[in-house]
């Protein structure tokens, strides 16, 4: 059994979702499991409908923008004056619209995932029936009947017994009988209400069912060429990198690197299932394979994170930054679910980098209030070179405005305010040199 994954940018429009189905069928006789992500930017899209609902705006236009999106995508793809899909399209939204109009006083992060959950229920629906017609018999599933977490609405914890008992129960028997299609990002947890893994998530939930079915491999399809040593979008000079180890891949994702979600690695390393990034729009090139592996050297990577808040915590009792401190601090991190990507310490304050994400910065600052001075400044960047050496800092152009710098053997930081316009990295001339 093989798992495959398709982003966004695989089935932004009727042409993506046909070409989703030319790789198939490239593989469509063997046992595979397909986990997509939201058509496009419909995650955006759903994210910028629940900011108007919460500001009491037109978040009805909105609604009716996405469905006549998947709309207009489904009637290309059918042909067809009537199809059972257009109407399947149509329940669904109107099932949006219901639950919005009752949603007053419900917390965001629930109200979050219930909504920007449907972007992968209505892609793979879509999918599905395009599939069904044009490939082969594809069984839909529901990934949020299998796939169990823990009570966080959002950056949801995995309960890996009960998702795998869930899952190796059917689908196995499923795929004997055809392709299995499901949802990437989203699950629920022990009372039935759904959750979501994290932004980019549907990366992580193909690993869970690789995990979980004993797979062979998983390949993540994208719009890249491979795994690559910088965003090409920033970079154009940026390379594929043809192999990686795990432990190589599960650092690059931890510091940022987009082209993985972070909670990826960690199952198919311990299950030792390889990983393959391969570009949807060349199948026949292999990409970049992560596996075990042998250790070699690369050149540098560059990340670069945006939405950047930098959190100072100074003591008010003119002690010091003790164990005790740090462990307040570090327990608030922990119960808000929040990862660090950057610490430092003096001897009066402790100061932390985190991404900015619904109202995690807001919520931490409040329950500290009263053990610290705190002190916040959003709006930031954070730049990560992993194996840097001295061409590839003196190629970094210089920033106005450096919060904090730190640089280890292998991996240099630079947290700065960005200039209004982006400037681009060129260290990866440096490196070829």
């Amino acid at each position: 059994m093989k798992v495959f994954k398709f982003g966004g940018a695989s089935v932004k429009d009727a042409q993506a979702v046909r070409n989703v189905a030319d790789v198939i069928k490239r593989f469509c006789e063997e046992e595979l499991v397909i986990v997509v992500s939201a058509m496009g930017k419909t995650t955006n899209h759903l994210e910028e409908l629940l900011q108007l609902f919460f500001d009491k705006g037109d978040w009805k236009a909105k609604l009716e923008w996405i469905k006549n999106f998947h709309l207009e995508i489904s009637k290309d793809l059918m042909e067809e004056d009537e199809h059972e899909l257009y109407d399947r399209i149509e329940s669904i939204f109107d099932s949006i619209e219901n639950y919005l109009q009752k949603a007053e006083g419900k917390r965001y992060a629930e109200v979050y995932s219930e909504i920007v959950s449907q972007g992968e229920l209505l892609s793979t629906r879509i999918i599905r029936e395009y599939l069904n017609e044009n490939v082969r018999k594809t069984t839909w599933i529901d990934a949020r009947k299998y796939i169990k977490t823990d009570l966080n609405f959002t950056d949801s914890r995995v309960d890996w017994d009960m998702t795998k008992k869930n899952l190796s129960k059917k689908i196995p028997s499923y795929t004997k009988d055809g392709m299995v299609i499901s949802q990437g990002f989203i699950g629920s947890n022990s009372v039935g209400k759904t959750t979501t893994l994290g932004r980019e998530g549907s990366d992580f939930s193909a690993a869970i069912f690789a995990t979980c079915l004993d797979a062979e491999s998983v390949t993540v399809w994208k719009d890249v060429p491979g795994v690559m040593t910088a965003d090409p979008r920033k970079m154009p000079e940026a390379i594929v990198i043809p192999e990686l180890r795990y432990n190589d891949a599960a650092e690059m994702t931890y510091y940022g690197a987009s082209i993985i979600h972070p909670r990826t690695i960690k199952p198919l390393a311990q299950a030792k299932i390889k990983l393959y990034v391969r570009p949807f729009t060349e199948p026949e090139n292999i990409g970049t394979v992560i596996g075990k592996g042998h250790a070699a050297k690369h050149p540098a990577s560059f990340i670069v994170k945006t939405k950047q808040v930098f959190i100072e915590f100074g003591v008010t009792d003119f002690t010091f930054i003790n164990e005790k401190k740090l462990s307040i601090i570090f327990n608030a991190l922990d119960q808000h679910n929040i990862k660090v990507n950057l610490m430092q310490n003096s001897a009066v304050s402790f100061a932390i980098c985190i991404d900015k994400k619904f109202d995690k910065v807001e919520r931490l600052t409040e329950s500290l209030k009263d053990e610290f001075d705190i002190e916040v400044r959003e709006g930031l960047e954070l730049l990560t070179i992993i194996g840097y050496d001295d061409a590839a800092l003196g190629s970094i152009y210089h920033r106005n405005e450096v919060i904090l710098k730190q640089k280890t053997k292998k991996v240099f930081h630079l947290l700065y305010v960005p200039e209004k316009k982006h400037i681009e990295l060129t260290a990866q001339k440096a490196n070829q040199k």
